[in-house]
């Protein structure tokens, strides 16, 4: 008995000493991987920090260089608003001249048209020379006046360039040959214009001579049957040197 307790007692401390050994083993190699797993966090939180270091100097070097695009872009703003408000103001001296010009341009074409209304009925108590050329001459103005596509400045010129022709009546003479109405009779004559003044005509055969009277507004032969217009004729259409011819003008019609 005494031999089994004390190899009882031996099996004992020999599994305590094997027991021991383990939980020193286990402690050890604890401790080492403990000192290992340590040593990568630290490893890992320093890569980390570096890692948000240089992400936090590049976010603020982008920060920086948007503000700096944010400075520019509010003096661009400021530049742009600037240009907006100059060409607002453009854009409103603009209208008031578009409006101006209309107002302008509406009385301009009223004017026109009452001048050429002027020279219509003018011509129609004037001297009835041309008669075809000036009644096509007025009837083109008509049209052109009218017309809502014609600039006014070709308006302008259209109307000048008539009473420049008619000015032109009015210092310069002509023979040509036409019809006229003697009485109720149709004839066709040489017709001389002197200027605006005096309207003669003669037959071809010089048979009838005579004068319009602006009074009656009539085609009248002569009085007297010698007043012979052949030399004021001739002079006109220049087949004879100048030369004084005393012709029967008469009274002149005033407006």
């Amino acid at each position: 008995m005494e031999k089994l307790r004390v190899l009882r007692q031996s099996c004992l401390f020999a599994l305590l000493c094997v027991l021991c050994s383990g939980v020193v083993v286990w402690a050890e190699q604890g401790l080492e991987g403990l000192a290992s797993e340590t040593l990568e966090n630290n490893q890992q939180i320093q890569k980390t920090s570096e890692l948000w270091n240089r992400e936090q100097k590049k976010m603020l070097a982008e920060f920086e260089q948007l503000n700096a695009q944010l400075d520019r872009l509010q003096v661009q703003s400021e530049q742009v608003g600037q240009a907006l408000q100059a060409e607002d103001r453009r854009i409103a001296q603009q209208k008031h001249r578009l409006a101006e010009s209309k107002k302008l341009r509406d009385g301009l074409q009223g004017w026109l048209q009452k001048i050429v209304q002027r020279y219509a009925d003018e011509t129609g108590q004037s001297l009835p020379f041309l008669v075809a050329e000036r009644e096509k001459r007025q009837t083109d103005l008509d049209t052109v006046l009218a017309d809502p596509y014609t600039p006014l400045y070709e308006k302008f010129r259209r109307v000048f360039e008539v009473f420049l022709v008619e000015t032109e009546f009015g210092h310069t003479s002509e023979v040509y040959r036409d019809n006229i109405k003697l009485g109720e009779e149709s004839l066709q004559v040489d017709l001389l214009r002197m200027g605006r003044t005096a309207l003669f005509f003669q037959a071809p055969d010089g048979t009838k001579a005579g004068f319009y009277d602006p009074s009656t507004k009539q085609f009248k032969l002569f009085a007297e049957s010698s007043v012979d217009l052949s030399r004021a004729f001739a002079l006109v259409r220049r087949e004879a040197a100048a030369e004084m011819v005393s012709l029967p003008v008469g009274r002149i019609a005033l407006p």
